[in-house]
This record gives structure tokens, sequence and C-alpha cells, in this order.
């Protein structure tokens, strides 16, 4: 079965959120912004990362730029490697599970996401490829019995989350679930890479593209450009026709929600943001070599 999601549970605020999110008008970025951020953006971009240490790159996504926000004196200091855990995971299988209940395939999260890892021991990627598994395959299939069953629990709880924010018979044409990131190379900085990473992207009812985000924990201090972020990166990509008119952000462990208007304010305040985290991290990458 193919088409508009099928009937599932949702919260009592999603009719309103789903409103939210799809309504009319809103605020515009002008191109004028865009390209004089793309102007203005890069040369301190470039003097800031001309000190990081040798060998050091630095990929901003959302996880860094709230940590610079929210506990500058943690960055820089030693990192683990990555280490693959249902945690880790958790969202990539609730997004391919998510996908596949608005799509109709399945009628809710805790078949879609057996679904999904079912086939992920099969060689199978989440779009269905033959030969293409996800990049969590391998280390799940090397998982006991009770590995398999903490790792779909975290997974049917992530998209359990996402799936009953929406009322998503009421988003068309369907949304784009997950997707792939967008990855902006600062011109004239190899070593700095701004990723925006966005869990829905839609089209309002006047066609304007918007965005849902899910965050951890609680809002906290600066939850405005942790949510402007991928709007600004999108913007930087592709112009301002790629910037949301609103982007809604979803605190499912705090039961939080914040609707943002992406004007011209918030891309700049983002941008400014942005810059400051990014100089969080060089300076703590820099003590941390002195240390």
């Amino acid at each position: 079965m193919t088409g508009a999601a099928s009937p599932s549970l949702r919260l009592p605020r999603s009719e309103a959120l789903t409103s939210e999110l799809l309504a009319e008008g809103g605020p515009v970025v002008s191109e004028a912004v865009i390209v004089d951020l793309r102007r203005s953006l890069p040369p301190r971009l470039v003097e800031l990362v001309a000190e990081l240490p040798s060998g050091v790159r630095l990929t901003l996504d959302s996880y860094h730029l709230k940590m610079a926000l929210q506990q500058p004196e943690t960055c820089g200091q030693d990192e683990d490697g990555f280490l693959i855990s249902p945690r880790v995971c958790r969202r990539a299988i609730g997004l391919a599970a998510v996908q596949r209940c608005v799509r109709g395939h399945c009628p809710a999260p805790a078949a879609a996401v057996d679904s999904v890892l079912a086939e992920s021991t099969d060689g199978v990627g989440p779009d269905g490829d033959p030969g293409r598994p996800p990049w969590w395959a391998q280390w799940y299939g090397s998982l006991s019995a009770g590995g398999r069953a903490v790792v779909a629990a975290e997974a049917v709880m992530w998209a359990t989350q996402l799936w009953t924010a929406f009322d998503w018979n009421r988003i068309a044409p369907l949304p784009v679930i997950g997707g792939r990131d967008d990855w902006w190379d600062c011109p004239g900085a190899k070593e700095l890479t701004f990723k925006g990473r966005v869990e829905v992207r839609a089209f309002a009812t006047d066609r304007r593209p918007v965005m849902a985000v899910v965050q951890g924990g609680a809002p906290g201090a600066g939850w405005l450009p942790m949510m402007g972020f991928p709007a600004l990166v999108a913007g930087l990509i592709r112009g301002p026709g790629a910037v949301p008119s609103r982007v809604v952000g979803l605190w499912p462990a705090s039961g939080q929600v914040r609707i943002l208007p992406v004007d011209e304010a918030v891309i700049t305040e983002t941008a400014q943001a942005v810059t400051s985290a990014a100089e969080v991290w060089v300076e703590g990458y820099r003590h941390a070599l002195i240390a």
C-alpha cells in the first residue's frame, strides 16, 4: 500500500502543530541577505580556522553547536572515536521507520522498525536497495538477541515520538523524512564544514518550504540558533528559495515545542551564533593541544 499515511495514534496537539507547520505566509529572507552572508562569513571563518591545530577538521553540526552554546568548557576536550550504540543509531532507524509509515507501507512505528531491522540483516538498504545496507547494519547483525531488542526499543521510542507529533495525512505532497544532510564547505577553509540535519522537510499550503527538527533534552539557552542552523545552511547552499518560512522544533524528552518563523533577523543572529560557536571550538582545540 502506498500513498497517504495510515491512521495512527496521535497526541492531542498534533493537529495544532501540523497547522503551525503548514500555515501560509510568514517572513521572507531576501537574496541580498544571503548574498551578504556568503560574502561576509567566509573571511571571518577562514581567519578562525587558520588557528586550528594541524590535522584538525571541524564539522559544525547541531551537536557541536549545542555544546558550544550550552557547554563551551567541554569543547575541544578528548573526544572518543565514533562508537555505534542503540542511542546513536536510533535516529537513523527511526527515520526509516517513520518514512515507511508516512508512505503507508506500515501501520505504526513498531511494525516499521521491525521491517527496517529485518531488511538490514538481509543486506537491503532503507530505500529497499539490495546490496546497500545501512551504516549500522553490520554492527546490528553482530548483536545478541538481547542487544537487538534494545536497539529496537530505542528506535521504536524515537520513531513514535516523531510519528505522533503530526497529522501526516494533512501534509501533501508527501514530506521527506530525513533525507540527505546539507553540507556547506566554507570557501577558502577546507577544514570547516557546516552540516545541516533535518528530520522533516515539507511544503506549507502556499508551497514554501518548512522544516521540523528533533532535539534532545530541553530547549535551554541557544534554542533559536539551534533551530535556525539548518535554515541557514540551506540558504548558503541553495539560496533564499531554500530557506524555510518556519522551523518546528521538537524536544520529546521534555515535551517542549518551539515554532520559529525564519526572518532575516533570525538568519543573521544564527550566522553570528555559528561563527561564535566555531570560535569556541577552535579555542577548545588549541587549549587542549597546549595542555
